[in-house]
């Protein structure tokens, strides 16, 4: 029975399954494609011998890599990231919403020997697939960052967080489940599509903001300099913002000298010292494993509500 119930929810929805998976499925694959193509122009090692006298070839070899990687990252990353955004919303609304809005849930539910069941038969199949195929995309966008950043450690690197590995799956997962329970509530596919759009956008914009918050606390404070490309810290740590460094210690920013005096003198220097907040690039797994939690555990809710609704609403 269960493997017959996991067997007509994929067929429910089998157009969306086909559309989407064509579509990321084609799009993994291309990405994969692409950054073992930028990978075969990456320049020898040869060529990083001797940074002040760089051969023509080398320069040549540096600028063909780098305008593949900029050309084939802006023709790819969009789409991939908005499609692996829109399968949790398409797939995720029409679950309950449409067996609602037609009215083949009374039927259904009559015959389920529990609401429970029926929608524990319907969510979980598509889940699954779900999640392999934006765990792919993941991938392939790990991959793609990770010929692309020459010399950085991905795995130790912001550059590209949120957009790569498996926290663009867990995003996807809370949009999913978003949508589950909107389309629970309404009832209606197109509402439940444009009111789950709206809700995902405020929820993980305002996770985003308390995130940030969270690792304003724990940034670590670098002093800046003005003579280094990247003001003192380094490519792959995250930067949060700037401050100024006051005799008794205290880290202010700006708006601070309103009422006590102006932040440079007249020569455009610092007053005080200045520092730059960021993350350490060590600390990329566990920053992302920490939000992929957090989006589990929304996920989850959204999808507890989702069944508390079915199980007491009226099937009309």
């Amino acid at each position: 029975m269960r493997f017959e119930g996991a067997r007509l929810s994929l067929r429910l929805h089998r157009f969306e399954l086909i559309a989407f998976g064509a579509a990321l499925g084609g799009l993994v694959l291309v990405t994969f494609v692409a950054a073992a193509y930028v990978t075969s122009l990456m320049p020898g090692p040869e060529c990083l011998q001797s940074p002040d006298l760089i051969p023509q070839d080398c320069q040549r070899a540096q600028q063909a890599f780098s305008s593949a990687q900029q050309a084939l990252g802006g023709l790819l990353m969009a789409p991939l990231l908005l499609v692996t955004y829109a399968i949790g919303l398409f797939l995720g609304v029409p679950i309950v919403a449409r067996e609602l809005e037609r009215g083949t849930a009374r039927i259904a539910w009559w015959l389920a020997p529990s609401r429970w069941r029926w929608y524990v038969a319907r969510v979980v199949p598509v889940l699954v697939v779900l999640i392999v195929l934006t765990y792919g995309a993941g991938l392939a966008s790990d991959r793609f960052f990770a010929v692309s950043l020459s010399g950085v450690d991905p795995t130790r690197s912001f550059e590209g967080y949120g957009a790569r590995g498996g926290l663009l799956a867990s995003r996807a997962v809370f949009i999913f489940g978003i949508s589950v329970a909107v389309g629970s509530i309404l009832g209606r596919a197109l509402p439940s599509v444009i009111i789950s759009a709206l809700v995902v956008t405020i929820g993980l914009w305002g996770g985003t903001q308390v995130h940030q918050a969270i690792l304003k606390l724990e940034a670590v404070a670098i002093p800046l300099d003005m003579n280094d490309e990247f003001g003192g810290y380094r490519p792959g740590d995250m930067y949060l913002d700037q401050r100024f460094v006051l005799p008794d210690g205290t880290l202010v920013d700006y708006g601070y000298f309103g009422n006590e005096g102006p932040a440079y003198d007249e020569f455009g220097n610092s007053t005080y010292p200045t520092v730059n907040l960021v993350i350490p690039g060590e600390r990329y797994r566990f920053v992302e494993g920490r939000e992929a939690l957090a989006l589990g555990g929304a996920s989850l809710v959204a999808l507890l509500l989702g069944a508390g609704v079915v199980a007491r609403r009226r099937p009309g």
